[in-house]
């Protein structure tokens, strides 16, 4: 015979405190040796930077292996620390759209299968304590016990198991709804309330301005919104976010991903809540073109035409709408006012005539900063020239 029949293996692979890491190796071993696929069933994960480094291996035996991921995420886990979303956003960050992900909250499995070839399955969570972290921060190390095969009939009914968890109705997409986006949230409360020097070390990574008296600024990126509520998302930090509690007009004018500034007071936290603020009061501020910037809302400003930049008629479900672009300034610079639907009747805007707009906003198209008006309240006003 030229080639010998491969033997199937099964091993015991435990983790015995610090004194034997044999799962953690071998699971390096299995990931770096993947050449199409690897499925990731745990509930719990906390140490997902020690898997980057054979991520990285498997993606060098070919760069669209494909990871589909299946955890669990409940608000009180990501509190307590049992579970680490940046560690699920670092994943994305890696594999891109070559990553999955649904969480089950009943889940309590934990296994890993490559390429359909060998699986290992057992007690040992993707966390510090479960696999015999040596740093002493990541948790007390506990004993597990795990088995590793590569035997066909064993793999292939992990395939089919996984399958089925996969494709079950409790398994939900991870996407940035308000379920996971409230995760997020409280996993920020958490840390603000049990540890201050991580929380302040977020403050700077995401450039947040809190104040003694507890108003918040933040420029993050918009994940959720209704009529109500809104997520922003941090702009380095994806695994956490902050919940604004807002009045419906503020943010009418951005969409999911759009970069958003955000203010407010923040909410008296209580036990595992939410990490929120309270949207400042509504007053009109009063402003010169050159202090504006993306994410104001009822702005109050003067202005004069200093031409009518385009007009453009566009159809839409609800019908025809019409929008002129006007470039305006003051002293300080110049902005394009988008206009709908010839709130100022034809022939009265012209070159030189001033204006007072108030219950403006801001927003960018195409790059460029434009000024805008609330679409219920904004006004405008003509001042003569």
């Amino acid at each position: 015979m030229l080639f010998k029949k491969r033997e199937p293996v099964t091993e015991f692979v435990p983790t015995f405190l610090k004194e034997d890491r044999s799962a953690l190796r071998k699971i390096h071993e299995m990931i770096s040796g993947a050449q199409n696929h690897i499925y990731i069933v745990y509930p719990w994960i906390t140490l997902g930077e020690e898997f980057i480094i054979p991520f990285e291996n498997a993606l060098s035996n070919n760069k669209d292996v494909e990871v589909y991921l299946i955890t669990k995420l409940e608000k009180e886990d990501v509190f307590r620390r049992l579970h680490q979303l940046d560690d699920v956003e670092r994943w994305k960050s890696i594999f891109g759209d070559n990553i999955s992900i649904k969480y089950n909250n009943n889940l309590h499995a934990k296994m890993i299968i490559v390429d359909d070839t060998e699986m290992i399955a057992g007690s040992s969570n993707l966390t510090g304590s479960g696999l015999g972290s040596s740093r002493d921060y990541e948790g007390k190390p506990q004993i597990e016990a795990n088995i590793y095969t590569n035997d066909r009939k064993a793999v292939e009914n992990g395939v089919g198991f996984f399958v089925r968890l996969w494709s079950h109705k409790t398994s939900n997409k991870y996407v940035n709804d308000e379920y996971v986006l409230s995760c997020k949230s409280y996993h920020l409360s958490g840390i603000y309330q049990r540890y201050r020097k991580d929380f302040d070390k977020i403050v700077n990574q995401e450039k947040m301005r809190v104040k003694d008296d507890g108003t918040l600024k933040f420029n993050g990126i918009l994940g959720y919104l209704d009529s109500k509520k809104a997520y922003v998302l941090g702009k380095t930090r994806k695994d956490i976010a902050v919940k604004l509690l807002r009045d419906s007009r503020s943010l009418n004018s951005s969409k999911i991903g759009d970069e958003v500034e955000i203010s407010g007071k923040f909410n008296r936290i209580e036990g595992h809540s939410e990490f929120t603020i309270k949207e400042l009061s509504k007053g009109t501020d009063k402003f010169n073109i050159n202090d504006l910037r993306l994410g104001l809302s009822k702005i109050k400003i003067n202005g004069e035409v200093v031409s009518i930049e385009e007009v453009i008629e566009m159809e839409t479900k609800y019908g025809s709408k019409i929008l002129t672009l006007v470039k305006i300034k003051d002293d300080t610079g110049d902005i394009t006012l988008e206009l709908w639907d010839n709130i100022i009747p034809s022939g009265k805007l012209k070159y030189g005539i001033k204006l007072e707009i108030t219950n403006g906003y801001t927003k960018v198209h195409e790059g460029e900063l434009r000024l805008g008006l609330q679409k219920n309240d904004g006004k405008i006003k003509l001042l003569g020239v």
